[in-house]
């Protein structure tokens, strides 16, 4: 089944995208990688979920979030425990 324009998210859809989003907003590195890793399963659950019927954009979006989390979990690896993440850190990503 192919999506519109105006179609409504899955509910699985909006599940990563709002474990993404809380992953991205999270400046704790105490649950900030429980958050990353949080995200990216329920992205991989998607991906399985819809691997025969995911639209190129779907599948951008997917890449795109996956890319970003790892990065993002490449700040958190470098950082100190407890430290919080503040854009200058967010900064050495780009």
């Amino acid at each position: 089944m192919r999506k519109t324009a105006n179609a409504i998210p899955s509910p699985s859809g909006l599940i990563w995208k709002g474990l993404f989003e809380a992953a991205l907003l999270q400046g704790n590195t105490l649950t900030l990688s429980q958050r990353i890793q949080d995200a990216q399963d329920a992205i991989m659950d998607e991906v399985e979920d819809s691997f025969q019927t995911a639209s190129q954009r779907d599948r951008q979006s997917f890449i795109s979030a996956l890319n970003s989390l790892h990065e993002l979990r490449k700040i958190c690896d470098a950082g100190r425990p407890g430290e919080k993440v503040g854009i200058r850190n967010l900064g050495d990503a780009a």
